[in-house]
């Protein structure tokens, strides 16, 4: 996955144990795109102390999916439940039927 989107994904997912601070970094540069200089502009700090809060925001973003797995574990829902659809929408029971069955294993 690109670097830019599993981001946006962790952001969304923890976004909210971060502090308000590296949060709003984040939200900063991945959903208003701007960059380190006006983001240090704009928070009063230097365009340093942007790129070490958003790599340290990022590091526990990664810890958290690492031991939560929450992100890992809603794309591979959402990747089966797209090829139970299109299993459905071909005529296709017995695949979507087993796609039905691994979003089941992967809810326990």
């Amino acid at each position: 996955m690109e670097p830019r989107v599993e981001t946006t994904y962790l952001l969304d997912f923890y976004g909210a144990l971060l502090t308000p601070k590296r949060r709003e970094m984040l939200r900063m540069r991945y959903e208003e795109d701007m960059s380190l200089s006006e983001i240090g502009a704009q928070m009063g700090i230097s365009r340093q102390a942007v790129s070490d809060g958003m790599l340290a925001a990022r590091k526990k973003l990664e810890e958290y999916e690492a031991k939560l797995g929450l992100v890992r574990r809603y794309l591979a829902i959402t990747a089966e439940a797209e090829a139970g659809l299109r299993a459905l929408d071909g005529g296709n029971i017995d695949e979507a039927r087993r796609c039905l069955t691994n979003i089941m294993r992967i809810e326990r």
